[in-house]
């Protein structure tokens, strides 16, 4: 089969490589295998490209001696061709999405049956891929973590960064269909489309004006880099406000120091971060992407109810991958970029 992976650290034009026989993994007990139709390109895949996390890599033992191919991929969706024999939820034919801890930019995908779904009736497979590396993403910051639930969000206010990005614009449409008040920041040539997702109010980070709406604030979930410190200023203080960020330091620090002395060094900054957050009685939290097929499935149903819409913004086949990866590090889409597999 195809598999995109990288065989050096670099640009898009040095590192991808197309490896055009790459072996078809059989399912173990507990895993389904898919012919995968669609994959998304994710920003995640091109700071792995580019050195980020080597040093988690190593210690993983996912490199070392022979440190490369690396394969790429976040999330996928396609058909189910094998099942291993202790799987019940699925069937060959089944068509699922997942965003699983294996990655999935190839031609056939082995993932764990517990991270994956049925994808959504009534979209496409492009449409689909474009939805599970971000929806896991902000349902594991904002459920799991946060705790924000369906029925939780009457009277609260959230803001959303980076509202046109593939996370800001799943989570601004996640919380509105659940009833919640959300802000999404963004530049002025992204207003209009993160209005048209449905946020009450859209905040232009160009514009002078912007520092005084950002106040108030029950929830701030935030995948920007440099700007903690006014979104920290934005949450309500002694009313159990919490932020959460997708850009924590934990693997920068981990490829800076190795893994051993960078985790210590992320645990003491994590603690000394929620303490002074403590103090004024706020939650603070670092998020990350965790594989949920049951959550999944609750996605899926919000896209069938039309209360969540896939955002796709570029599609590519796989052979134009450095175009893609480069578009993506562009930062200009709206939504989601996503490799057609078929084409």
């Amino acid at each position: 089969m195809r598999a995109l992976e990288i065989n050096r650290y670099g640009s898009a034009a040095e590192a991808l490589h197309i490896n055009g026989h790459a072996q078809v993994p059989p399912p173990s007990a507990g895993e389904i295998l898919i012919d995968v139709q669609a994959a998304s390109v994710n920003p995640v895949d091109c700071a792995i490209r580019r050195g980020y996390g080597r040093e988690v890599f190593r210690k993983l033992g996912r490199v070392g001696d022979k440190e490369f191919p690396v394969r790429l991929g976040r999330d996928a969706c396609g058909v189910v061709i094998a099942v291993g024999s202790e799987v019940e939820k699925f069937r060959v034919g089944d068509r699922v999405f997942t965003a699983p801890s294996a990655p999935t930019i190839a031609e056939r995908a082995v993932v764990a049956a517990y991270e994956a779904a049925k994808m959504p009736r009534n979209v496409t497979f492009v449409e689909a891929a474009s939805l599970p590396f971000v929806a896991m993403t902000t349902w594991h910051a904002l459920v799991d973590q946060v705790g924000v639930t369906p029925n939780g969000l009457s009277g609260k206010r959230v803001l959303i960064t980076r509202g046109a990005g593939g996370v800001g614009s799943f989570a601004i449409q996640l919380v509105k269909a659940w009833g919640g008040y959300v802000a999404g920041i963004c530049s002025t040539r992204n207003v209009e489309f993160v209005k048209g997702l449905g946020a009450d109010l859209v905040i232009d980070y160009t514009k002078p004006s912007s520092e005084a709406l950002l106040r108030d604030f029950d929830v701030v979930f935030d995948s920007s880099f440099d700007k903690e410190t006014q979104l920290l200023d934005a949450l309500r203080t002694q009313a159990g406000a919490s932020y959460i960020t997708i850009t924590s330091p934990k693997v920068k620090l981990a490829d800076q120091f190795g893994v051993e002395l960078g985790a210590k060094k992320a645990d003491e900054l994590l603690e000394s971060r929620r303490a002074a957050q403590a103090a004024l009685g706020r939650h603070y939290y670092w998020g990350h992407m965790k594989p949920n097929g049951a959550a999944l499935a609750q996605v899926a149903q919000l896209v069938e109810a039309k209360k969540i819409r896939p955002l796709v913004d570029r599609v590519f086949a796989l052979d134009d991958a450095v175009e893609a990866q480069e578009y993506c590090e562009s930062g200009q889409a709206q939504g989601k970029i996503v490799f057609d597999m078929t084409i």
